[in-house]
Parts: structure tokens; sequence; C-alpha cells
């Protein structure tokens, strides 16, 4: 749980086995923990989507196979570009340095020892005058990196259950040394990289890809995201051992209820919507499911009671359904906008945690907080089976 939600993720495990088999790929799925996942989105006054940021810190992703990559700050933003984070942590949209500048892209004179900061972040694609250098057997090189965002409305305005969406995906180069030219020559002039028939790196997903899905009522947001990356590069590692793995998670976030308006007495019920990943074992890639999510909520005894139903992929039922009673924070204090507890659907365990949004609203089922998000997670230690997942519902 943090300030303003709770998380939850799991790693692939493709890349966990020695030697690795395939290191191209990243499969596989189980639950993981000490990561943090940031969402920021910005909205318009009728709560339109026009920006989305995620953050992803401390997730096992190494460069070098020794220290945490740099801090990824994904926007998925359609043009040329870098971001940074400032002092205050505030994002800092940058022109890209160009190829040439040497003191920015200085892997060409310190080698491994480079500033690794220099290489995340960056997005280089479209370039005008310079064309991606894709491998020889690729058919379809791609120019671009992104689309941006797509966003859809839903009918939660007018009283429905549907929420807001926002999609994206981009193909990312992080940690590519070949970003910039390569060592002076004995008569100082810039050559470039081995590889290298032209300025900037290679091709838009040489190290990768990010998705997002994300879904908003007024008040609480559920995002959905997924990262695969290229670790322990073998410019940065001094190895062979380069290989690609995996991340995906779910944070349900928003404009967090006061703790001190929390009511004390009375009920109330909300419906909403569950998104998340689900995998039959350790060893096979997650599916993505829905389903319905209800809450029923008793403000005087602390009671909180889930119910997950209907929870689908592509038509087929998956296990992830449950109905877990959690326990409120207590009231006047400053957690009593918080709510957790155990969860067991009779295949599989975990928990759930959760968060209350908006301000207080009364009618239909009772007085209560307008919104309510959270996050499960849920696995068997017998067949690996693990579900990740969240929800989000408006008071009824």
């Amino acid at each position: 749980m943090t300030s303003s939600g709770v998380q939850v993720y799991g790693k692939s495990t493709s890349d966990l086995a020695k030697p690795i088999v395939d290191t191209t790929s990243a499969t596989g799925f189980a639950p993981a923990s000490g990561g943090v996942a940031e969402f920021r989105i910005n909205k318009g006054a009728n709560g339109a989507i026009s920006a989305v940021a995620v953050l992803l810190s401390n997730l096992g992703i190494s460069w070098d196979g020794k220290a945490e990559r740099p801090t990824i700050i994904e926007t998925f933003s359609p043009t040329q570009g870098r971001v940074e984070l400032t002092s205050s942590r505030a994002l800092s949209f940058l022109p890209l340095p160009d190829s040439s500048n040497l003191a920015f892209y200085d892997y060409a004179t310190k080698g491994a020892a480079a500033t690794q900061a220099n290489y995340a972040n960056n997005r280089y694609f479209p370039r005008a005058g310079n064309p991606p250098r894709c491998p020889a057997a690729t058919t379809n090189c791609r120019t671009t990196e992104t689309d941006g965002i797509t966003y859809q409305q839903g009918n939660w305005r007018a009283g429905g259950d549907t929420a807001d969406t926002v999609t994206a995906d981009r193909l990312h180069e992080d940690g590519d040394v070949h970003a910039g030219n390569g060592r002076p020559d004995a008569n100082g002039n810039q050559t470039f990289l081995p590889e290298g028939n032209g300025m900037g790196v290679p091709f838009p997903g040489s190290k990768g890809y990010r998705s997002l899905s994300g879904w908003s009522f007024q008040y609480a947001n559920l995002g959905a995201w997924s990262s695969q990356d290229t670790v322990e590069i073998g410019e940065w590692a001094g190895t062979s051992n380069e290989h690609n793995q995996n991340r995906r998670g779910i944070v349900a976030f928003g404009a967090v209820t006061d703790p001190a308006v929390v009511p004390t007495t009375g009920t109330a019920s909300y419906r909403g919507t569950v998104q998340g990943w689900y995998s039959k074992n350790a060893s096979t890639d997650p599916v993505f499911f829905q389903g319905i999510a209800t809450v029923t909520v008793d403000f005087a005894t602390r009671g909180v009671v889930v119910n997950i139903n209907e929870t689908v992929s592509q038509g087929n039922t998956v296990p992830a359904s449950l109905k877990a009673t959690l326990g409120m924070g207590a009231a006047g204090t400053n957690v009593a906008n918080y709510l957790s507890g155990t969860a067991d659907n009779g295949k599989l365990k975990g928990g759930i945690g959760g968060r209350y949004f908006g301000g207080v609203v009364s009618g239909g089922s009772g007085t209560g907080p307008a919104e309510i998000g959270g996050a499960l997670s849920l696995s068997s230690s017998t067949t690996g089976e693990t579900v990740i997942g969240g929800f989000i519902g408006r008071k009824q």
C-alpha cells in the first residue's frame, strides 16, 4: 500500500533458469514483491484522460548484472525526446541530445563505467534522415516506437458501470549504448560503434517493449502495466549472459478519501470492474482476464466483503473468482481509509489491499466514499497457479 493506492506485480520465470534456454524471450509468471509502480494521469474537467506516465523502480532489472537500472519513466509519447525526474519528482521533458554529444553518450569514452541514466528514458524515433537499422531478416522494420495513447469514454457519468479506458504500447531501447557515436579515432574524428552505419540506436524496440491498459471512474483508477527489458547487456555487464525478462503489474490509485471523513456508522455497496492476469503454472505465460467486482461495507463493524465474479479470458473461465472478508483501518485514525485482508477461493490463496477514493456521498445504498479500489495476489505453492489483479467500483 502507498499513500495514494495499492499495487501487486509478477515476474517472468524463464530468465531464472541456469542456463537460460531462450535468451530472446521472457515467459512464465510468478508473484513478486519489493518493486514500486507509480501511475500518473492527466484528466480534463470532464475526466477525459489526455496523458499518462508510468514509473517503475526496484523491479530487479539490471543492465550490468549488479545494480538496478535507472527508474523507468514511460510516457508513451510519440515524439522524439527525453524525460527525467526533477528533485521534486516532477517530470521534465527535454530535447534528445545529438548522437555526437559524447559528454552525454559517455559510453564512447568511459565504457561500462558510463552514466546509465543517460541511456534510459530516451525516445529516439521517429528520426528524420536516419532510418532504423533492423536485422537483415526483419520483414517489417518499424520507424516509430509508439502511436501514443488511445482513450475511450465509458458510461459511468450517466449512471452506468463502464469505466473510461486508456491503452498504449511502446517499443523501447533503454540500455542500448549504440545511441551515441563511437570513440574518436587517432585524428579526433568521431566514428560509429561497430554495429552502426548511421546515427542513433539500431531500431525501435531493440531492448524491449512496454504496454499499458487503464480504467478510470471519477476518482478511482486501475492501471495494468507490462515491461519486457533486456538485462545483463553485453556492453554493460561484460558477459555473454544477455537475455530478456518481463514484469507485469496492477495499480489501483486515485484521489484518496480523507480518513477523517470516512463514516463510522451505516453501510454502502459498490460495483465495478476487475482486471488482471492468470497463469496456470509458473512456466506458462499469463492470460489477461476481466470480471465483475461488488463490495459491501459496514462502517460500524469496519467489515468489508469483496466479491469477484464472472472472471473470464476470451470466453474461458479463469479461477480468480472469490469472496473475501476484509477489515478497515480503525475509525479516527490516519488509516481509516485503508482495507486489507486474506483471500482464499478454495484453490488459490493470497491477500487483498484497497483504498477509498473521492468524497463521501449519500443516497442509493447508503452514505460512504464515492468510489473504492483494490489489488489482489493469489497463488498456489503446489501448482504454481498465479492471479495478479485489481478492481475499482462506484457506490451504488
